[in-house]
This record gives C-alpha cells, sequence and structure tokens, in this order.
C-alpha cells in the first residue's frame, strides 16, 4: 500500500477536525487543506515521519537550553482552528501575530486573507524568526516576519483589522490595543492566575472605547509570552519571587517546592513550618466536579481567594520533569496548607496538611462553585479596561496600566 501524500493527511486532518466540531468554517478549513504542515515541522519529520507532522497534537520544536522547559511550538491543530475561527479573519485583513514560532500559523494566516491582506508576524527569538522566514518562502506564503518583541506590537505596520497572540500572557498590552482599528479583534491565550499559569483561557475580544470586550472564549493552554527586558519596569514584586524547595541531591530528586504570593506573608519561621507541614502526613478526599473539567474547579478557586493566600507546589520528582499542577492555599493563623490537584483517574483531590483553617477555606469556596452551577472556562466573561477605573467584576485584577475583570456567565444546568 502506498504511503499517504501530504495532500492526503492534510484532507484526513481536515476531517478529523471537522468531525469532531473544531472547523466549521469553510475558508478555515480550506486554509488547513492547503497548507502543508510539514514544511515548517522539516526537523521532527525527518526523525517521526510524514503523519506525524498531521497528528492533532502540539508539537514541541524548541527548549530552553538550561531548564529544558518549551520555548516554542506548533500548536495543536484543534485549538488552531478554532481560534483562527474566533478572529474572523477576512480576505483583505491586515492581520498582527505575536509570536511567530514555526510559521505554520502566520502561513494559514496569509491563505484566509489572500493577495490582498497583510500578514505581519513578530517573533523574540532570531533564530526561530529565521527559521521561520525560511519555511514561509518555501510554503510561498507571504509574510513579513520581525524580530523584536511582540507586546510592542508592530507600530510601523498598523492599524491592523485583527491581532492575534499565539502564546499566553497575563496582560493585554496596550501597544495591541492603539495598533487595531475601531471594533478590531483580538485572539489571546489568558493566564486567569498568576499563581498557576496553566489556567487559561482563550478569549476573542472586540476592540471598545477604553479596552477590549468578550467576543467568544475558550479553554486552552500555551506557553508563555517571552518579552524582551523592559529597562522601565518595577523590581519583581516579593509576593511573586518568594519560592523554597526541599530536594534530595543524591538523586537529583524534588521533594517540595513552594513558590507564590502567600509565603511573602509568612516570616523565615512560619515558611520554614510550613514546607515541614507539607512533606507530613495529610488528609486526602476525592473532589467531585459534576461532570465538569477539574480546570473548571481550579480555575474557580484561584480567583475567588485572595491571592496573597495563594502558593503553587511541586512535588516529588526530577528538577527537569516535576509538573506544577497543585493549586496551595495557606492559612496563615494556624500554619496549615491545602493541596488542590489533578488526581490520577483525571478528577480532582484536596489533600490537607495541618490545622483545618485552609482546608476548610478551600471546600468554602468549592461550594461556592457547585452553588454557582459548576461555572466552566467557557462561562467566562472577560473585559479588560485600560486606565485608573476598576470594572465590576466577580473577579477584578490591576495588570499593569489595565484591569482585568472576570463575571461567569449563567452556566447552562448540567
Amino acid at each position: 500500500m502506498a504511503e499517504p501524500t501530504s495532500a492526503d493527511l492534510r484532507r484526513d486532518l481536515v476531517g478529523h477536525l471537522r468531525e469532531a466540531g473544531y472547523l466549521r468554517d469553510e475558508g478555515v478549513a480550506e486554509a488547513f487543506a492547503t497548507v502543508p504542515r510539514e514544511i515548517f515541522l522539516a526537523h521532527h519529520v525527518e526523525r517521526h515521519g510524514l503523519a506525524d507532522a498531521y497528528r492533532d497534537d502540539a508539537i514541541v520544536t524548541r527548549r530552553d537550553p538550561v531548564t529544558g522547559a518549551p520555548t516554542s511550538s506548533s500548536s495543536q491543530p484543534a485549538i488552531m482552528a478554532q481560534m483562527l475561527e474566533m478572529l474572523g479573519v477576512r480576505r483583505g485583513d491586515r492581520v498582527l501575530e505575536v509570536g511567530t514560532g514555526t510559521g505554520y500559523n502566520a502561513a494559514l494566516l496569509a491563505a484566509l486573507v489572500g493577495d490582498e491582506g497583510r500578514v505581519t508576524s513578530v517573533e523574540l527569538d532570531a533564530d526561530t524568526a529565521v527559521a521561520a522566514r525560511r519555511a514561509l518562502v518555501t510554503a510561498g506564503a507571504p509574510v513579513r516576519v520581525e524580530v523584536g518583541d511582540g507586546a510592542a506590537g508592530a507600530p510601523e505596520a498598523a492599524p491592523f483589522d485583527v491581532a492575534m497572540a499565539t502564546a499566553s500572557t497575563d496582560r493585554v498590552p496596550r501597544p495591541w490595543f492603539d495598533q487595531l482599528r475601531p471594533g478590531g479583534r483580538l485572539v489571546v491565550p489568558l493566564r486567569l492566575s498568576r499563581v498557576v499559569p496553566g489556567l487559561q483561557a482563550v478569549v476573542a475580544f472586540r476592540k471598545a472605547r477604553n479596552g477590549f470586550d468578550q467576543v467568544a472564549v475558550i479553554g486552552g493552554g500555551f506557553i508563555p509570552l517571552r518579552e524582551a527586558p523592559r529597562v522601565d519596569a518595577p523590581p519583581a514584586s516579593p509576593a511573586r519571587s518568594v519560592a523554597l524547595e526541599v530536594a534530595d541531591a543524591r538523586r537529583d530528586r524534588l521533594l517540595v517546592e513552594v513558590a507564590g504570593p502567600a509565603l511573602a506573608g509568612l516570616d523565615r519561621r512560619a515558611r520554614q513550618r510550613l514546607v515541614v507541614t507539607s512533606l507530613g502526613f495529610g488528609r486526602s478526599r476525592a473532589v467531585p466536579v459534576g461532570g465538569a473539567p477539574g480546570v473548571a474547579l481550579l480555575a474557580y478557586v484561584a480567583l475567588a481567594l485572595p491571592e496573597e493566600r495563594l502558593v503553587e507546589v511541586s512535588r516529588a520528582g526530577s528538577r527537569s520533569t516535576t509538573a506544577r499542577e497543585a493549586l496551595g492555599v495557606v492559612d496563615a493563623v494556624d500554619g496549615s496548607l491545602a493541596l488542590l490537584a489533578r488526581a490520577p483517574d483525571g478528577g480532582l483531590r484536596l489533600d490537607a496538611y495541618g490545622g483545618p483553617g485552609a482546608e476548610r477555606a478551600v471546600l468554602a469556596a468549592i461550594e461556592r462553585w457547585r452553588l454557582a452551577g459548576r461555572p466552566r472556562i467557557a462561562d467566562a466573561s472577560i473585559t479588560v479596561r485600560y486606565g485608573p477605573v476598576r470594572p465590576h467584576g466577580w473577579y477584578s485584577a490591576r495588570r499593569g496600566d489595565h484591569w482585568i475583570a472576570l463575571d461567569w456567565q449563567r452556566a447552562p444546568d448540567r
């Protein structure tokens, strides 16, 4: 039997995305059927074969040489299709892409805007940008790739009709707002919690008079957006930089690491007690989520409780592979710690250490989530407002020069 061709694999990918409900727009479908993904994953194809480039998965293409953490990837086609549909690109549009990566998404955008449109993509890493340019030329995609800080956008190519970030951020830089035309759309993976970076919402915004209003939202998970160091940036807040770890140096194994805002409110002795407490015997219980994804409850609890009470806890494992999936809540009065973490079966579990204070706080937040109808990330309504005036919302946070506010839309009966 003959090996499937690139055209065969592209057709199969489009069929899979349609059948799974991720792809509805005919223009986006045609772009996926036209642009060869393997051109942007040449090294991966050499090692794993052509067919592997068309699996519906994210493929890491670059890693940090020190930590091994992913710094660039080709995103999962399913989430790419959804984001492109949320962006609402039309022929002739001027598009800003923040984070070129392999160039594959930029090539899809170029196919969508056609000869009448223009795609400008900004990439911080020069080597990544050079590789993307080469791949885009090979694919025949007329994309302008600039090396620079994506947070600054591309002012010389503005204004844009639409803009898209392909990496996650906890803020919405003002240049993205300034460079969009009135009513323009922005799609961005937004980190909801600055304590647990994996809690993200992919939001489609429409530019309003003094900020952005949400058009659509889905869940997702993206590599953090890398930005150039800012000369005028304030020093790191102690609430963000404090971290404690206990390790077995002989086996290069991390026993426990605790980091986050809650540590800033504890003195040295209290921090040490907290780490010792986390290594002791705890109480564990399963957390029923009623059919909702566990990440929905994690996000709710992370936003419902004051950030000053939160930590992120990493458990035993090698330093290079330890997953940061546990949301920790600290009670400074009794020194207790409660962890809400993913269980092996895909659900959630609550581990409590020390006194009852932290456990009670988490259980109360879980009950509020249940009474609210178990809202999911897709039930969020997020707005961005620049300036000093704090918008009303169930949750609001100051992020640099703007506010991000979140309300829960009425969740459907489940």
